[in-house]
């Protein structure tokens, strides 16, 4: 499978919100949003971090191929040494390996930065799929207390790490 990563646009915002904004797809994140919710939450994103923050924000759509239609989005944000993960995918393309290909892409992407930043996600205990793409990907379950302060936490959450290899 040959998939296409590109940096999110708003050219992509309709057809994200047509494969997104489905139950499934947001039981485990805080519940189905609004179409103007969702919408809102995009433009945000591609507005990137406030004004005077270090952060990097890093928002890709996956598409399979040139000319196929979005399957998902990945999302890291960068600050203090350490990059936060997510993954979002569309439920007809759940458990194809989109996801695990599409978080491995991220790792590479990531690999390049200077620091080579630690990787950081989490995710509620009720949401075994992203556990499990999580450890076959190379993140281990570790204590929230052990963590730094990470903006996607909250409490009861699951918090996972991975370190990116070293160039040695």
């Amino acid at each position: 499978m040959t998939l296409l990563y590109e940096a999110l646009a708003l050219a992509h915002l309709e057809e994200l919100e047509a494969l997104l904004l489905h139950e499934p797809v947001y039981r485990h994140i805080g519940g189905l949003p609004e179409p103007e919710a969702f919408r809102r939450r995009m433009r945000n994103m591609l507005a990137g971090p406030p004004e005077g923050s270090t952060e990097l924000w890093l928002n890709v759509v996956v598409r399979d191929g040139a000319a196929g239609p979005l399957l998902g989005w990945l999302q890291a944000t960068l600050h203090e040494g350490l990059a936060e993960v997510a993954f979002v995918y569309g439920p007809a393309h759940w458990g194809k390996g989109y996801a695990r290909q599409g978080l491995l892409w991220l790792h590479s992407h990531l690999a390049q930065f200077d620091g080579r930043p630690a990787l950081w996600a989490t995710t509620v205990p009720a949401n075994l799929r992203s556990q499990s793409l999580l450890q076959r990907c190379g993140y281990a379950l570790v204590d929230p207390a052990s963590a730094p302060p990470l903006h996607s936490y909250d409490p009861g959450d699951l918090v996972f790490f991975r370190r990116l290899p070293s160039c040695d």
